[in-house]
């Protein structure tokens, strides 16, 4: 049995997109969520997992986590032209979060479509296609990025 620790991150976990923010957890959750959709992402759903454990399981010791679930439509088409089942890997996701450790709030976002790739979850010959996909997405992602970068601090 392998220690997970001792493993190399994929390139999907060691690509992810990482950042703080200087404002508010209140006032970070719409704001990420703005920047999503000012870059033609649209909102699927904003879910608060902190309120959902503790009002589900009781628990109330999960810090602040907010869970932006968007989707573009170039992406989700060309995921669909590729193969209607890579539906089933989207939409993307950014994390809001803060952590007791710190005065910031997080923002976290892992690319679907570079899970897609490194997964194997496309067929075997749409390896190009797949990888423009993660070039649109990254290219994409990028603006959300640099958005949140530049306008997230004081």
């Amino acid at each position: 049995m392998s220690d997970a620790s001792s493993r190399s991150p994929t390139p999907t976990a060691d690509e992810a997109l990482h950042t703080t923010l200087d404002m508010p957890f209140e006032d970070a959750v719409p704001f990420v969520q703005i920047e999503h959709e000012l870059a033609d992402f649209e909102t699927v759903r904003v879910t608060r997992l902190d309120q959902m454990i503790a009002g589900m399981l009781g628990h109330d010791d999960v810090e602040r986590t907010a869970l932006i679930v968007v989707c573009h439509p170039e992406i989700a088409h060309d995921a669909l032209q590729i193969d209607p089942t890579l539906a089933g890997m989207l939409p993307c996701t950014t994390t809001v979060y803060e952590r007791a450790a710190d005065d910031r709030v997080h923002v976290h976002h892992v690319s679907a479509t570079k899970a897609i790739r490194d997964l194997g979850c496309a067929p075997a010959d749409s390896d190009e296609a797949v990888e423009d996909l993660v070039t649109k997405t990254g290219e994409l992602m990028a603006v959300v990025w640099a958005n949140i970068e530049e306008h997230g601090q004081k």
